[in-house]
């Protein structure tokens, strides 16, 4: 288990994916429209209908950066391995002295404890493609999950 307690992510996957409205966040009812608080330029009251996609993807996108900063405290199962040694006296009557089988996954489940709900995002990716630039994704994807196995066999 890992655990990574703050530092600032900047997302554009996670402010891309809300302001589109493709995951549960925020909970609203994309078919209605919005009457934003604040005033028209002649000082009344604002009574101006925004539709929600006009809403959210010109939050997301044309508004201040930090809407697309986030906490990246994460909870992460980094690595799992288990391993069996075979009882001697199953491979008696084979050519072997040992055998062992052991299996092993990595990025196994991960937790991003602030991001919004519903969206489970890997704090882990680089979205400079270089060593030091984690904490700045730009549409990217997830870290790979891997499993593997393997089988020892002792002559």
């Amino acid at each position: 288990m890992e655990y990574r307690h703050k530092g600032a992510i900047f997302s554009n996957t996670v402010t891309a994916t809300l302001a589109r409205g493709v995951t549960k966040d925020p909970v609203v009812d994309r078919e209605l429209t919005f009457i934003l608080p604040g005033v028209t330029q002649d000082g009344r009251p604002n009574d101006i209908q925004v539709t929600a996609s006009n809403y959210f993807f010109n939050q997301y996108h044309t508004g201040a950066d930090e809407a697309n900063i986030f906490d990246g405290s994460t909870i992460r199962l980094r690595e799992i391995s288990l391993g069996y040694d075979i009882p001697p006296y199953l491979i008696t009557k084979t050519p072997f002295k040992r055998a062992s089988v052991a299996i092993s996954g990595t990025n196994l489940w991960f937790r991003a404890l602030n991001f919004p709900p519903n969206m489970n995002f890997d704090t882990d990716v680089l979205g400079l493609g270089v060593g030091n630039g984690l904490g700045f994704d730009f549409v990217t994807g997830p870290s790979s999950r891997r499993f593997g196995g393997t089988l020892t066999l002792t002559f």
